[in-house]
């Protein structure tokens, strides 16, 4: 047995998959397969020879455990993985895990990871899932929600601010991601995506929200766009979904009106302040010449 590495370590290295420029690279990123199906993964390690290779199996709402360790051409398997797994380096720098026919317990994300010897630092891939499928593969329904016409200001910095709501539904299995554009240029800010597709029956559900400001959303020219990327288990399909910026209700103020009446009250307040200075310039002719006429001397 190795030592075990801390989840602190773990979820940091697994989270970026680079540290110190080492580069764990992992593929494919989901495997679909029918019952008794066979599944392969791989993993690549960049300006490294690592000589300690390993594979983990997660679980949902589980920690991490080990498979399987490779040192040379040596693979060396935990208790409980000793049996319908088949780890092997194919290169110096490359490695794999295999299973011959994956079954419904074998459904779980897989990590590779490698380290300089036994008691140092790991490093991880990103991860594959893999879904042993139970029913036919559905792509996802999407659609935009507009933003409520009730949605107040954001207490934090008290801006106007509108959250569109991208629901994607029916699909199965989860292997989905979902990200927006906004005038066909992809935007994160702002973006807060479910961090797990939930399950509902024979199909998952994910939501995304988006929130803008709600001068870009009284915009109807601009456009606000969703795609969920879906894996069918031969390839990665988008299905978007759009609507476009809202027109403001007569109550509210837009930028550009707020532009405009701010503009006027310049020039208002402009000619005011001219017409005051030729006032008062007036004014001081006028007690200038009152003061003139009394000062003369007397014959």
């Amino acid at each position: 047995m190795i030592p075990s590495f801390t989840t602190l370590t773990f979820f940091v290295l697994w989270a970026s998959g680079v540290s110190h420029c080492v580069l764990i690279t992992q593929w494919p990123q989901y495997i679909s397969r029918s019952p008794s199906g066979s599944a392969e993964m791989h993993c690549y390690q960049n300006d490294t020879d690592y000589q300690h290779m390993y594979w983990y199996k997660q679980q949902r709402g589980t920690q991490p455990q080990l498979m399987v360790y490779l040192v040379g051409s040596s693979a060396n398997y935990e208790e409980g993985f000793k049996s319908g797994f088949e780890a092997k380096i194919l290169q110096k720098k490359t490695w794999s895990l295999k299973i011959p026919s994956a079954q419904r317990k074998d459904e779980a994300v897989y990590l590779c990871a490698a380290s300089l010897h036994s008691a140092s630092e790991a490093y991880f891939g990103a991860g594959t899932k893999l879904t042993v499928l139970e029913y036919d593969v559905k792509p996802p329904t999407v659609e935009v929600l507009r933003p409520s016409e009730k949605e107040c200001r954001n207490p934090l910095d008290n801006e106007r601010q509108k959250t569109l709501v991208c629901v994607a539904s029916g699909f199965y299995p989860d292997h989905v991601s979902v990200s927006w554009q906004v005038d066909s240029k992809t935007v994160t800010s702002g973006v807060v995506t479910d961090e797990a597709a939930l399950r509902e029956g024979k199909s998952y559900k994910i939501t995304s929200q988006l929130r803008v400001s709600a001068e870009d959303w009284y915009n109807p020219e601009r456009r606000f766009e969703c795609f969920v990327r879906f894996f069918n288990g031969a390839e990665y399909i988008d299905y978007p979904s759009s609507i476009p910026g809202d027109t403001a209700p007569a109550d509210v103020l837009t930028k550009e009106e707020y532009l405009r009446i701010t503009t006027k009250a310049k020039l208002s307040y402009g000619v005011f302040i001219v017409k005051s200075c030729v006032y008062g310039a007036f004014v001081a002719f006028l007690v200038w010449r009152l003061q003139s006429s009394t000062e003369k001397p007397r014959n």
